[in-house]
């Protein structure tokens, strides 16, 4: 029997294409779907208090609730124990793991589509569900972004600019700040000849920007009215194989600008000859410096990949595609949209099995993922197998990133031992390997270290550095980084003054390439929060509710916990609750920490 669990839009349950008997009481469809979408097994402790702490039997009410999801899903699902598994049956569907596993394809063809989660359901629970259930909702939303996007790209690499158009106004109706969509859009609409159309809606875009944000958009917008610039391209496919050689090099070494005049070149020739598996290698390498050049991953980019890996997977060029899913996987990561990056990086290694050098960095990438979503168990497994890969081949660009993840994951939850060694292990095999341009995130972490050990003329000097060092790269990710620390360290000083411009400064250097990476930016945006609520500032709730908003979008759930943590230090109703089920559900012994110094009772053992 093939079954269908529909939680977008109004939820429904479906058996054989016939929808059965729902579960009684929005309870109940409430509790299904905090056990599809919980990152863990919870306890039934956590679910009683969550759903049905007014109760008078909270444990008797969560069992009856339970055998209500038992009884609307039938043979399809066993669910028991303590903590709670719900274990689903193969052919057992569920529209939101569609939405963020499979294909744009499939995720589009939903019922419930671009709806809400349990829409129409309005469980009378506290305000710590209701926190959660805020929070999944932005974060779902989000993800339809990223799908829309996907389709739109799709469909301007396979020359259908109209179904383009379609779909990036979708997205830009669903989310009309979001400032990728507008480009996407601006860009459909010139494919698709729509020239002043594509005029109107930078005009619009202006407007609205300006009304509600009181600042312009990127330049990224209006820059997408005009085609690029083509230079001459050479004639012969030894000439445009020399081109693509040229290229890689010169971006590898920072010549951007010279890098990408090749490789347009280079696929214009490609497309001139017809080669399909040389315009789908030139499609990847241009796209690739693009994404690589510290410019953000403008959707050009992201165009140029998803039509590299449709002509690389129709020619059987398996080592094309796997690096072009790999770069979109990259690409995901950066904005913090976490299960498309996933779907990518999953792809791509379908079909790297034999690329040991590329499933290092897929594994790399998916490392990093996991732990920005507080996932540390599996983050620290799979990047220690990644760094396993790096040594194996003797390469030492990913044990020196591997080693910066595993750093951070530590450092994070508090093991400065382990952290130390780590993060000593990513600076030194970066300099050795030369790769200054990676060397400021790693070594921003270890001053890091030596700040919370005293070592504060160490920390000084490693943070000097680190930031002049990102400046030299031209790297405003990692100035931000950076300038955090820098602000860390002059709050430790009672420099308010100074800590409060880098703390600002640092939150503003990632602004300065879009796409240069979320995590950092929430991360530097949660020191700011925490100054400010530490110092009584009027801006602290702003930014607190800034940092809340960014994080449930993107599912950062360790910096969801941090934004309610500082609610709880501004008093705000409510806050304690909320926060004690957020920080429950993260295995984190520094967070727990956090909780405790804030009043927050001890949280529920995370499972």
């Amino acid at each position: 029997m093939a079954t269908r669990i529909n939680l977008l839009g109004p939820p429904s349950i479906e058996a054989d294409g016939t929808h059965v008997p729902p579960p009684r009481g929005s309870k109940s469809w409430a509790l299904l779907a905090y056990l599809l979408l919980s990152s863990d097994m919870p306890p039934r402790s956590r679910l009683a208090e969550l759903l049905f702490d007014e109760a008078d039997d909270p444990a008797g009410t969560l069992r009856w609730s339970l055998s209500q999801v038992r009884r609307a899903l039938g043979p399809s699902a066993r669910i028991d124990g303590d903590p709670v598994c719900l274990a689903l049956e193969d052919g057992t569907t569920v529209d939101v793991r569609v939405l963020t596993d499979r294909s744009p394809t499939e995720a589009l063809a939903l019922p419930g589509f671009g709806m809400r989660l349990l829409d129409g359901i309005a469980p009378h629970v506290g305000a710590a569900f209701e926190v959660w259930l805020s929070t999944e909702r932005r974060r779902l939303m989000r993800i339809t972004q990223a799908v829309l996007q996907e389709a739109a790209h799709r469909k301007l690499a396979e020359n259908d600019a109209g179904a383009a158009v379609d779909l990036a106004a979708r997205a830009v109706t669903a989310e009309p700040l979001n400032e990728s969509s507008q480009e996407l859009l601006v860009r459909a609409l010139v494919a698709s000849g729509e020239l002043a159309e594509a005029r109107r809606q930078v005009e619009r875009c202006l407007v609205l920007f300006r009304r509600e944000l009181g600042a312009d958009p990127s330049p990224a917008v209006a820059r997408a009215l005009q085609p690029p610039a083509v230079p001459p391209s050479a004639a012969t496919r030894g000439a445009i194989l020399a081109e693509l050689e040229a290229g890689a090099a010169s971006y590898r070494a920072g010549g951007y600008d010279r890098a990408i005049d090749l490789l347009r070149s280079a696929v214009q020739g490609a497309r001139r000859l017809r080669d399909p598996e040389l315009l789908a290698q030139a499609l990847e390498t241009l796209g690739t410096a693009m994404v690589h050049g510290v410019r953000g991953s403008d959707q050009e980019a992201v165009t140029l990949l998803h039509e590299s890996a449709m002509r690389a997977r129709a020619t059987g060029a398996d080592h094309i595609s796997a690096h072009a899913f790999y770069e979109l996987g990259h690409i995901e990561l950066l904005r913090g949209n976490y299960p498309r990056s996933k779907f990518w990086l999953a792809r791509a290694a379908e079909v790297a099995r034999d690329r040991p050098a590329l499933r290092a960095w897929i594994g790399i990438y998916s490392g990093l993922g996991r732990s920005d979503q507080a996932d540390y168990q599996r983050a620290v497994a799979v990047l220690t197998e990644a760094g396993a890969l790096g040594r194996e081949m003797l390469d030492p660009r990913p044990v020196a990133f591997a080693n910066s993840g595993l750093g951070r994951v530590h450092l994070l939850r508090g093991d400065q031992a382990a952290a130390r060694a780590a993060l000593d292990t990513s600076c030194r095999t970066a300099r050795h390997a030369g790769w200054t341009s990676f060397l400021p995130f790693p070594e921003a972490m270890r001053a890091e270290l030596n700040l919370a050990a005293g070592r504060i003329d160490e920390a000084a000097e490693e943070l000097d550095h680190s930031y002049e060092l990102a400046v030299q790269v031209g790297d405003p990710a990692w100035q931000g980084y950076s300038l955090r620390g820098r602000g860390l360290l002059a709050a430790r000083a009672g420099r308010d003054a100074d800590a409060l411009q880098l703390l600002r400064d640092g939150l503003a250097a990632c602004h300065g390439v879009r796409d240069s990476y979320d995590w950092i930016e929430a991360a530097c945006l949660d020191s700011l929060c925490d100054f400010a609520v530490r110092n009584g500032m009027d801006e602290a709730p702003g930014w607190v509710g800034m940092l809340d908003d960014f994080a449930s979008r993107r599912g950062m759930r360790e910096m969801v916990a941090r934004a309610a943590l500082h609610r709880v230090r501004l008093r705000e109703d409510g806050a304690e609750d909320a926060a004690s089920l957020l920080v429950a559900a993260i295995d984190n012994p520094a967070l727990h920490a956090l909780a405790a110094d804030a009043g927050v009772r001890p949280a529920l053992a995370h499972a």
